[in-house]
């Protein structure tokens, strides 16, 4: 068996294992090795006509990270995303450390809002690392890429706002809170990669706070806004009904309904820290972003696969404190 007079590796083909070629000569018995390694580009390799050979693998076809990004693209979701960045670090940085700078510290808060902002650190890292991922699948990284690099830049963005918190001098680098955002990442990841978990979600629901609405900082000076709004804020987990049902019994339930456990602050802006509780609900739960047809329009797209994260106003029951139901929860229309 003879090879052709020239055979070239080029950016279209590698090396689908690493392999070791063995050519021998006419004249000359001596084995001259190479190895080829997946990955390899732009590599001319000529082999004299007349040559046998050994083990010789069938080039793979590699789509390689540089070729298949689109850069324009890249640069348009970059900017779109360093815009928001920028705005949310601003609202922060006049809301939170514009008059709290110090050395450096840490103070773990687990005192703080019942510990409740714990759930929305993790939800701010788990909602995040969509966004990333949606920017980088846009840029054509595959889907296994995108999950990580947006799960990896949502931590490092959350961490980011540790780091600041650790320069401020009424509070400072809570660990817990660094936890929780590493937390909400890494389910991130799990979700997208364990097809079982697919069938669960994490959702918030937001209504402005009393406190909000009326100004009442826990620390004089300190400005509100909705991000730290813990009093008007609701964090979900939702299990799809349909998709933990054995396999004969599915299409009994809609593929978007499904139920909600979820977690809230009671009495969060009380002066006593020790009377902040927490409170705990079951509640319908309906998947927007499977209820609205897909569109042919990549922005509505977008924003469908966005709404998949919220948990909107349906029936819902208040298991403790003070137990009740409500007609549509957060609206305060109750029975009991």
């Amino acid at each position: 068996m003879s090879l052709p007079a020239q055979e070239k590796v080029t950016r279209d083909s590698a090396w689908k294992d690493t392999s070791t070629v063995s050519i021998r000569g006419a004249r000359d018995s001596a084995t001259m090795t190479r190895l080829y390694t997946r990955g390899m580009l732009d590599i001319a390799d000529t082999i004299p006509d007349g040559f046998g050979y050994s083990k010789l693998p069938t080039p793979q076809p590699l789509h390689t990270v540089r070729e298949d990004i689109d850069w324009n693209r890249f640069a348009i979701s970059t900017g779109i995303l360093g815009a928001a960045i920028g705005g949310i670090h601003l609202l922060q940085y006049n809301s939170w450390w514009k008059d709290q700078r110090g050395p450096f510290h840490i103070v773990d808060d687990q005192d703080y809002k019942a510990n409740f902002d714990k759930y929305g650190h993790g939800f701010g890292a788990y909602y995040a690392s969509h966004f990333f991922r949606e920017a980088y699948t846009w840029s054509g990284f595959d889907d296994g890429q995108a999950v990580l690099l947006g799960a990896a830049s949502a931590c490092l963005w959350e961490f980011y706002v540790e780091i600041e918190d650790g320069f401020a001098t009424s509070w400072g680098f809570s660990p817990s809170d660094a936890v929780a955002d590493i937390v909400g990442s890494a389910f991130y990841v799990a979700r997208n990669r364990i097809p079982f978990l697919r069938n669960f979600q994490y959702k918030w629901t937001y209504f402005p706070s009393n406190q909000l609405l009326e100004d009442r900082p826990d620390i004089p000076g300190q400005g509100l806004n909705p991000i730290d709004d813990y009093g008007g804020q609701y964090y979900w987990g939702v299990a799809n009904i349909n998709g933990l049902l054995p396999k004969s019994w599915q299409g009994v339930v809609p593929d978007w309904l499904g139920l909600a456990f979820g977690v809230g602050g009671d009495n969060l802006d009380a002066e006593d820290w020790s009377q902040r509780k927490l409170a705990y609900y079951i509640a319908l739960d309906y998947d927007l972003s499977k209820v609205i047809p897909e569109s042919n329009i990549g922005i509505l797209n977008f924003i469908r696969r966005a709404l998949e994260y919220w948990h909107f106003p349906a029936p819902a029951f208040r298991i403790q404190p003070d137990p009740r139901f409500f007609i549509l929860f957060p609206f305060r229309m109750s029975i009991g």
